[in-house]
């Protein structure tokens, strides 16, 4: 018998450059590539709008809600990568990603007809306690 104890072994090479490359193949593979085509389409969409403001083209007084589909199509880029991921199938994760980005949306339209948040406040409420109670349903 020998009194050697086994030694936990190491990865080969530098881990952490091993760890760096893994990250960055992960996102390619999730955007394509290149992240830049996000942060291009959005200057461009802001400057097309400003644009057509300075040429007196009727804009409407809510048009800043445009912004609120930049994370709208992040959460259902995330919900069809989790799909993706997933074998193709609709996870708790997928329903979560797509409601949410579902929810910007329609955010958006009602404030460009400048809807009356006064009075149909309490809709928020009512429709946050149907999620709630039908959460426990969609999970079986």
């Amino acid at each position: 018998m020998t009194d050697q104890q086994p030694t936990p072994s190491s990865p080969p090479g530098n881990w952490r450059d091993e760890r760096r490359e893994e990250r960055w193949r992960r996102r390619e593979e999730r955007w394509g590539g290149n992240g830049a085509w996000v942060g291009g389409t959005i200057l461009i969409v802001l400057g097309v709008l400003l644009l057509a403001n300075n040429l007196g083209y009727f804009l409407p007084r809510n048009w800043w809600a445009v912004f609120l589909l930049i994370p709208a199509a992040g959460s259902f880029a995330s919900a069809w990568s989790m799909y993706q991921r997933n074998g193709k199938t609709v996870t708790a994760g997928v329903r979560g990603a797509v409601v949410g980005g579902m929810i910007l949306v329609l955010l958006t339209i009602l404030f460009f007809i400048d809807f009356d948040w006064g009075k149909y406040w309490p809709v928020i409420l009512i429709l946050l306690g149907v999620a709630a109670l039908g959460g426990n349903a969609w999970r079986r």
